[in-house]
């Protein structure tokens, strides 16, 4: 061989290790990048990541709770290796965040650099507070949309930003065109004034979301700011109209839906043929009550009552369009169980969590009942539930579905808000994977007979102050009872066409009264500017801050939105006597100490701060002070009220809620109130609980409704008074009746 040849050969095997070691490296920088990301942009998951590495899995569950709600959006920072933090902030210091525009090409959110070279996120639609989400003091995106599209935002799922990467040059990140329109999603927001709820707007042909608004909300521009939160939360003082701001109502609050479920029943009973547009029902002859006569369905035992009509006889058309509850109880009591399961499914209703649609958004599952097994026997609750009532949950979102399934002749497509993707060099990706379309919902002649319903129920009955004139309009009104006295939720959740659009618009407030006045006439109003002032601009003001409600301002309480998840702030361990600490009050019945208790099983409060200190001076819980046979004694260390499904359960004292959820061992519902002077009060088997963990609640104030959830036998309210080392005899401290 030559000596020519031999080097010939030398340079190829150089190059080839050339090429493999960049190949090598390339690999590292972007084949392995996604392992290196989720350390580096997504804080909730490498928090996760690091602790699952140092062996404790599960103990940052709590982490998405404080990150949703925004209490405490840097607490995760405590779980992820100081370096790593450093590299985040060095690669995020090179990155411009993709910005974000309406449909028609208006900013919505950008990044803007201070004098002090300062770099910040600017919302310029406050608004759109629970759809956008906002970042992190990293700046990566915490909730919302910012979080769900992190990666794309920052420019880190695109080939050309890696080798920028590499080459340690500017990266721009790629930016979102939403679905939402400025024009229509300001008239959500003004119609919501002085009020609490959410509106909620899609178009009627694809899902497309063109308005979202929540009362009360947050100021993204305020979240970073010291002490903004804390003086949000604060300054509400338990008052329930101003409670959980950073809720969005749409998607991540329940609600009972009240008779716009009728139009599922409706759906189930006419798909398998068990009625038809025949149907007549006769509902016999009416009672006499304080108010007038009135018709009642009864079953097992029980009454539903149906004040909502005057005539003893109504076709299928004319009970839906006057919104008839002994119609749809009955329809709901000769429904099989498995055919209402089944199609509550389909339309997303299930067991406690059970189903989740693809959303872009922070959600909870909507549920038929707490165990859908039981519908199967209790004919009862199947006939409750056919009316919108018994134990059923949903968000506003989940019935905008359910019209979209009617609207869309059977087909449900789910709800979106990106419309497209558009990266620095103009290429425009609007062919994403967030198009989906669920098919065979119901039949197609279903779906048309259900939509010339939901038009009689505008035109003839409970719905006529939803209609606009010159458009076609349907819907249906809800007018969801909470119990107490409490005013119902006001719903309305409908369709409204001009020959070239149509829209589907929810409306859900709060405690607002009957849905017919209340929620059709906010119906008529955002649906009317969606179809006709759709695209026209809106005026460009510097956002200014939400101001923290003042307790001067504070109204008489009025939600009892349920809860979600995302609300509870993170949690805190009941308080117990130290060793050697001794307590004046002496326990009439010890606790076994190797009996797990509700807040070890069910830890879901924690660092929560001071106790506020109680009265010493208890009243009693409900106004109905009767036992229903659950005596205080050993295995039983409480006594059981005789209360019906739905009544007032109040603070027994002034106190801090330390446990306020499911709790797993048989209470049901249930809310723990620590009253800061050795005593501790317990409400179980409640079917609504209108408080959260760390709420600090004064003697009197409403914490839930009673009901019978839980290991329990019937409707009561289950009621203790713990102290340190075991319980005592209420009547001890609650006054003589």
């Amino acid at each position: 061989m030559t000596i020519e040849r031999r080097v010939l050969n030398l340079g190829r095997l150089f190059s080839l290790l050339l090429v493999l070691v960049s190949l090598r490296i390339i690999y590292w920088q972007m084949v392995q990048r996604e392992d290196l990301s989720l350390a580096a942009v997504d804080p909730v998951q490498a928090a996760e990541y690091y602790a699952e590495l140092g062996g404790e899995k599960g103990e940052v569950s709590e982490i998405p709770v404080d990150v949703l709600t925004g209490l405490r959006p840097d607490r995760l920072l405590e779980d992820i290796p100081q370096p790593v933090i450093q590299r985040t902030i060095d690669l995020l210091n090179n990155i411009e965040r993709g910005s974000i525009y309406d449909r028609g090409g208006r900013l919505l959110a950008s990044d803007q650099l201070l004098e002090d070279g300062t770099k910040i996120r600017f919302y310029n639609e406050p608004s759109l507070a629970h759809v956008i989400g906002y970042v992190s003091g990293m700046r990566t995106g915490v909730t919302g949309l910012e979080a769900a599209y992190n990666t794309t935002l920052l420019g880190l799922d695109r080939p050309d930003t890696q080798v920028r990467e590499i080459l340690h040059e500017p990266v721009v990140g790629s930016s979102l065109t939403l679905t939402i329109d400025s024009a229509v999603q300001r008239a959500t927001e003004k119609a919501l004034e002085g009020k609490t709820g959410t509106i909620l707007v899609m178009d009627a042909k694809d899902g497309a979301v063109l308005a979202l608004a929540n009362a009360p909300r947050f100021d993204p521009n305020r979240v970073l700011e010291a002490g903004y939160i804390q003086a949000l939360i604060d300054n509400c003082g338990g008052a329930t109209y101003c409670r959980a701001p950073f809720v969005n109502r749409s998607s991540q609050a329940l609600y009972p839906p009240g008779s716009t479920w009728k139009t599922a029943a409706l759906i189930a009973a006419l798909d398998t043929g068990q009625v038809s547009p025949e149907t007549v029902f006769d509902f016999g002859e009416p009672v006499q009550g304080e108010d007038g006569s009135y018709f009642v369905y009864r079953v097992d035992g029980g009454t539903i009552p149906d004040p909502n009509h005057k005539e003893r006889r109504l076709d299928l058309e004319m009970s839906y369009a006057k919104s008839a509850n002994a119609a749809f109880a009955r329809i709901g009591d000769e429904m099989p169980a498995d055919i209402l399961i089944e199609y509550a499914s389909r339309l997303g209703y299930g067991d406690p969590g059970e189903i989740l649609f693809p959303l872009e958004i922070e959600t909870i599952p909507s549920q038929l009942a707490m165990d859908t097994s039981s519908l199967f026997e209790n004919n009862l609750l199947r006939a409750a539930t056919a009316i919108g009532q018994g134990e059923l949950l949903t968000s506003p979102l989940n019935v905008g579905m359910m019209v979209l399934s009617v609207v869309n002749g059977g087909e449900l497509p789910i709800p979106y808000f990106v419309h497209s993707i558009n990266d620095p060099g103009g290429r425009i990706d609007e062919n994403l994977p967030n198009r989906q379309t669920i098919e065979n919902i119901m039949k197609p002649e279903t779906a048309e007979l259900v939509r010339e319903m939901m038009i009689s129920v505008v035109t003839k009955g409970s719905g006529r102050s939803a209609g606009i004139s010159g458009l076609t309009v349907g819907g249906k009104t809800g007018t969801a009872q909470v119990g107490g006295d409490l005013e119902p939720h006001s719903w309305f959740a409908g369709f409204a066409e001009n020959g070239e659009r149509s829209v589907v618009v929810v409306v859900l407030i709060e405690n607002g009264g009957e849905g017919s006045s209340t929620a059709a006439p906010i119906f008529a109003q955002i649906a009317s500017t969606a179809l006709q002032h759709q695209g026209e601009p809106v005026e460009e003001v510097v956002p200014t801050p939400v101001p923290a409600p003042t307790q001067e301002e504070e109204p008489e309480p009025q939600s009892t939105a349920v809860p979600s998840a995302e609300e509870t702030p993170a949690p805190t361990p009941v308080p117990e006597v130290e060793e050697g600490e001794a307590s004046a009050i002496t326990p009439d019945i010890l606790r076994d100490p190797e009996k797990k208790d509700i807040t070890a099983a069910n830890p879901t409060c924690a660092n929560l701060g001071d106790i506020p200190q109680g009265t010493g001076s208890f009243i009693w819980p409900s106004p109905y002070q009767a036992l229903s046979g659950g005596n205080f004694r050993e295995g039983h260390p409480g006594f059981d009220l005789a209360v019906p499904t739905g009544s007032k359960v109040s603070a027994a004292d002034t106190g801090l809620v330390i446990f306020a959820g499911w709790s797993g061992l048989g209470y049901g519902n249930a809310v723990l109130i620590d009253h800061g002077n050795d005593y501790q009060t317990l409400y179980a088997h409640l079917s609504h609980i209108s408080t959260f963990c760390g709420e600090k609640v004064e003697k009197g104030e409403l914490i839930g409704l009673s009901g019978n959830t839980g290991n329990s036998t019937g409707p009561h309210l289950h009621f203790e008074v713990r102290v340190p080392g075991g319980y005592i005899d209420p009547v001890r401290v609650l006054p003589v009746p």
